[in-house]
């Protein structure tokens, strides 16, 4: 008999830097587990902030906007995300782009359907924190990282130009508030265990040690 599979689901959104975080921790964690195999990694979505306008901003100035914090406040909070980041071995643009991200989450939906939903994610994490290329919001740089995953190009443009998997976007994050989220990241191991925000990989590993105990209990 084939032995239980175990699901992860992580709550994510684009704009989020601790999303990147526990993005690569948990995937880290699923990587090392003896279970490995027999995990399944399912991302969903969740728009921190949908009234973020689609014309391009820096997230300096947005984060004193949205946060009402001085510049050196912004940046401070930038620092200790970056410093984790660092320590994790990933790399973090401390300035680059913020734009809504409505589109980019409609296509990790689209993703999801080819299998690839949280390779696709990180794709579009790693554009923004890793690179901060000033286009990765644009619709080419999308179609290019879709297009690496798989995904045909006409698929990921047909998507950009209509409003497909804009009720599955509010879908999940309706999903996750029933769940008790408040934000995100937001995980659930096994429909039975919660981590809400970020937690280290050794946190995910006990978490993921403790789910497979119950699942196969």
């Amino acid at each position: 008999m084939a032995s239980p599979r175990l699901t992860i689901d992580m709550w994510a959104d684009v704009l989020c830097p601790w999303c990147y975080v526990g993005e690569h921790r948990l995937s880290t964690a699923v990587a090392r587990s003896p279970y490995a195999a027999d995990i399944e990694l399912k991302i969903h979505t969740w728009q921190l902030d949908p009234n973020v306008p689609t014309e391009v901003s820096w997230i300096p100035e947005y984060r004193v906007r949205k946060f009402g914090v001085t510049p050196d406040q912004a940046r401070a909070m930038e620092s200790e995300v970056a410093g984790q980041a660092a320590a994790d071995g990933l790399p973090y643009v401390l300035d680059r782009p913020v734009s809504n991200t409505l589109d980019m989450l409609r296509l990790v939906h689209l993703g999801n359907e080819h299998g690839v939903g949280w390779q696709y994610m990180a794709a579009m994490h790693s554009e923004l924190f890793g690179s901060g290329n000033a286009d990765t919001f644009e619709h080419e740089t999308l179609i290019r990282l879709g297009e690496r995953l798989g995904i045909p190009g006409d698929e990921i443009r047909d998507v950009l130009a209509t409003h497909r998997y804009a009720a599955d976007v509010q879908a999940d994050h309706a999903a996750a508030v029933a769940l008790g989220a408040r934000g995100v990241p937001f995980t659930v191991l096994g429909n039975r265990l919660g981590i809400p925000g970020t937690a280290g990989i050794r946190q995910y590993t006990d978490a993921i040690d403790q789910a497979w105990e119950l699942v196969n209990d």
